[in-house]
């Protein structure tokens, strides 16, 4: 690239712009227009409640809710304290074979209370499933 040296006592004339950025940039909205307008959707007709949402049933589901929550609570509190006096009896064990046999106890008291938990959810499901939960 060839360039022409400047002299030495002459001013260049060519002027260089120099950009500044405005101080207030104004906004300039977009504006989109609708091509088609719908309608709402048409809501549903108020209906009114199942024999299952009534008063009566409500009470009767709610006896059998607390019943089954009673149970549970209550087969909770004796294998719970089952599988806690199988696991003492495993640590003041003498023998290998006493101690063995203590967790076995333990186990199956879990094992049971497992069952039971199963046992409860799947009635729970029932319920709700009766109800319209789920």
């Amino acid at each position: 690239m060839k360039t022409t040296p400047a002299r030495p006592g002459q001013l260049s004339t060519s002027r260089r712009r120099i950009k500044t950025s405005l101080a207030v940039s104004l906004w300039r909205p977009e504006i989109v227009l609708a091509t088609s307008i719908e309608a709402s959707p048409a809501r549903r007709p108020v209906m009114l409640a199942e024999p299952g949402a009534r008063p009566e049933a409500l009470r009767t589901q709610l006896g059998a809710t607390r019943s089954l929550l009673a149970t549970l609570d209550g087969a909770r509190e004796t294998l719970t304290t089952a599988a806690a006096a199988a696991h003492a009896r495993a640590a003041e064990a003498a023998s290998t074979r006493d101690r063995v046999s203590a967790t076995f106890a333990a186990y199956r008291a879990e094992a049971a209370l497992d069952d039971v938990l199963t046992g409860a959810w799947r009635r729970v499901s029932a319920l709700m499933e009766e109800r319209g939960l789920r």
